[in-house]
C-alpha cells in the first residue's frame, strides 16, 4: 500500500513508507533466536540494523494500515488530505509522472492535457539537435550555391518545426497512444 496526496504544484505525490519504521514487539531470526523489545513496541530497525532480513519474521505491534497511517501523518504536512491506496492504483509507467493527478476514485490518473504538453516538450528536445545540424547544412548551401539542397533543407526544417502540431498528439486518449505518436519528420 502507498499514500497519495496532492502537492502544491498540482502534481500527485506518492509516499512509500519505509517498513523499517513499522512498530514491532519482537523479531524471530531464521536460526530461531528471538529478539524482544524490553520497553514495548519499537521500530523494527531497532531490532536489526536493516529490514527486511531474509528469514526473519516480525511480531508486529500495529497493522499495516495503522503503520501507513502513522507514517503519512508524520510525513505529510498538516492539513493536506491524503489517501491510502493499493499499489495497483499507482501507474507503473513514469513517462508522464508530472501529469499525475488524484481522481478521488481510482487513485492516480494521467492528466492527458498535461501529458500532451510534456510530450511536446520532449519532441522539442529531440528536434533541437536535428535543427542545429540542418542549420549547419543550410549555411554550407549558401557557400556552395546549391539552391536545390537549400530548398530541401528548408522543407526538412519546416517539417521539424511542425512536429509539435501533429494532430495525433491531440487525438491520443491514453498515455500509451501518446507515446506511440512519432511524427514523420523524426522517423
Amino acid at each position: 500500500m502507498k499514500v497519495i496526496y496532492m502537492q502544491n504544484n498540482g502534481v500527485a505525490a506518492v509516499m512509500v513508507p519505509s517498513e523499517c519504521s513499522r512498530l514491532a514487539l519482537s523479531v524471530t531470526l531464521l536460526n530461531g533466536e528471538t529478539i524482544r523489545s524490553v520497553s514495548g513496541a519499537q521500530p523494527v530497525d531497532t531490532f536489526l540494523s536493516r529490514w527486511p532480513v531474509d528469514g526473519a519474521v516480525a511480531e508486529w505491534a500495529e497493522t499495516e494500515l495503522q503503520w501507513i497511517s502513522r507514517a503519512a501523518a508524520r510525513s505529510i504536512p498538516a492539513g493536506i488530505p491524503f489517501e491510502i491506496v493499493p499499489d495497483s492504483s499507482i501507474p507503473t509507467d513514469r513517462t508522464f509522472r508530472d501529469a499525475w493527478r488524484l481522481d478521488g476514485v481510482n487513485g492516480v490518473q494521467v492528466d492527458m492535457p498535461a501529458a500532451r504538453e510534456i510530450y511536446r516538450t520532449r519532441l522539442r528536445e529531440i528536434r533541437a539537435p536535428l535543427l542545429a545540424a540542418l542549420d549547419i547544412a543550410f549555411m554550407r548551401t549558401l557557400e556552395t550555391g546549391d539552391t536545390a539542397e537549400r530548398l530541401s533543407i528548408i522543407a526538412k526544417k519546416e517539417a521539424l518545426r511542425a512536429v509539435t502540431e501533429d494532430p495525433a498528439i491531440d487525438a491520443a486518449e491514453t498515455p500509451e497512444q501518446l507515446k506511440a505518436v512519432i511524427p514523420a519528420a523524426l522517423q
